[in-house]
This record gives C-alpha cells, structure tokens and sequence, in this order.
C-alpha cells in the first residue's frame, strides 16, 4: 500500500494561512494568510516568488483562474479582487457585498467568477465587462462556499443553513464559446505565466484609489454598474435551479428601465427649450 510522505514546508507567513492553491500547471502555489498577505510560492525551489499584501483586511480564499496568468482573492473586507501575476499588478477590484466574502469560483472559461458571502448571497462577475451580473438569494445565512462544475453548466453552494444549493448557469459550453468569439478582439489566450515573469519578489501594497464596482441598495436603478442589479430570491429548493429562466425578468425590467430614461430625456429637452 503507497503511503503519504511529507516533503517540506513553505515558511514566510506569520498569521494563520486560510488556503493554498496550485496553479493548473502545477509549478506554483499561491497562499493567503491571516497576516494580510497572499504569497506565490516556486514549487521547484520552495521559495516565495511574490507578495501581494493589503493594508485593509485579509484573504479568506484564493485561486488561480483556468489559464494560470491570474489569481483572484476573497476577502474579509467584503472585497473581490483580481490580480495579474505575469506583472504584478492589481487589475479588478469589486465590492459588491455587505459581509465578509469567503469562497470564490472561476468558471471554466475564465470569464466569469462566482462568489459567496457572509452576507448570505451569491454574485456573479463578468471579468470580461469587469460588473456584476447576477445576485442570487437561496440560502438563510452565510454562505461559505461555492464552486463550478468540471463544464460550468452547474454550480453548488453550501452555507451556515445546513444546506447544499445546486443551480444551473444560463452561460452554457455553448454560450461561452459564442461569448468567447465575439469577444477575440479583446482577448489574448496566453500561456501560463513563467517564473521569470513574476520577478522581482517585492511586496504589491494597494493603491487607496482603485475602481470600484459598488453597488447602492437604495437605488432602484438597474444599471448594474453602479447599482443593485435584481436579486433573484430562489424560494424552492429543488435539485437545480435555473437562472437562465429568470433573466426574462431582468430584461422587462431593463426595457421599463428604458422607456423611463426616454421619457426623462424629452422632459429635460422640453425644459431647456422652455429656459
């Protein structure tokens, strides 16, 4: 019987270390800690290659995206961000929940990533359009983790409430390969990143000024780049729920939306002309 050996460990965290994943090629590591730092690691030479550290919260929950040229972190701080580790740089930055977000999930295209929150819902990122897309309501407490099926056609969500979600997405193979092609003019397929492209090891601190993603609860408005998009409340819990059946709503809501930007236009124009 093969048993387990232990080969070494990875020392420069001084807090407790909350998750560790491999990249997919499996030649890095990346950790978050307590400390307010997450860490790639060179699993050939054992050493620490970089460091992004923040001056705010810590990361809950980390990991690479499909293609390994990206790391994207959970924070206690209520934050999502994105970062490039083939420069070192941050590149997206959300906060579009009310509570600490603990788990997060790339889809297998890469264009979209899922999060869960203390703040008991789910959301939905477009990394290509760089919003929130959907807020999905199914637990009634926290929700601790979530992640994609092998395809993306499905993703499951466990929480404080005992219970596991299995939801269907309405951005199927199909769809991604559509959205994927439509898109070729703003997307470069690049291999994953080399270690020589992380260097040199110096810390990442946050700039105070980055943008933001936020969204407005009072608001009524549904531009989902600065407020609340529809929070879809799933009431029934069967074995899937499909979210693709519920987007009719948010585009009768989006051409109520419009009609009512139409008329406030030409009540504008009529003013001005009055003045």
């Amino acid at each position: 019987m093969y048993r387990q050996r232990f080969l070494y460990s990875l020392y420069r965290h001084t807090h407790w270390v909350r998750c560790a994943k491999f990249s997919p090629d499996g030649r890095l590591i990346v950790s978050c800690s307590e400390d307010k730092t997450i860490k790639i690691w060179d699993t050939t030479n054992k050493q620490c290659v970089n460091n992004f550290s923040d001056s705010v919260g810590f990361a809950n929950f980390v990991d690479f995206n499909p293609s390994g040229t990206c790391i994207a972190s959970a924070g206690s701080d209520q934050t999502v961000k994105v970062w490039d580790v083939r420069v070192n740089k941050l590149l997206q930055h959300y906060q579009v929940h009310s509570g600490g977000v603990n788990c997060i999930s790339f889809h297998p295209s890469g264009n979209y990533l899922i999060t869960a929150s203390s703040d008991g819902t789910l959301k939905i990122l477009d990394l290509l359009e760089g919003r929130l897309i959907y807020t999905l309501q199914g637990h009634t407490g926290p929700v601790f983790t979530v992640s994609f099926s092998k395809g993306g056609e499905l993703f499951a969500s466990g929480g404080a409430d005992t219970q596991v979600l299995l939801w269907r997405t309405n951005f199927d193979e199909l769809h991604c390969k559509g959205l994927t092609k439509r898109n070729l003019k703003r997307l470069h397929f690049d291999s994953p990143p080399h270690l020589l492209d992380i260097y040199p090891r110096t810390p990442h601190p946050h700039e105070e000024k980055v943008e933001t993603v936020e969204i407005n609860p009072k608001l009524e408005v549904i531009d989902l780049q600065i407020s609340t998009p529809p929070v879809m409340d799933i009431l029934s819990f069967d074995s899937t729920t499909t979210v693709s059946i519920l987007e009719q709503r948010l585009t009768l809501t989006e051409d109520k939306l419009k009609d009512c930007l139409e008329n406030q236009q030409k009540l504008f124009s009529a003013v001005q002309q009055k003045s």
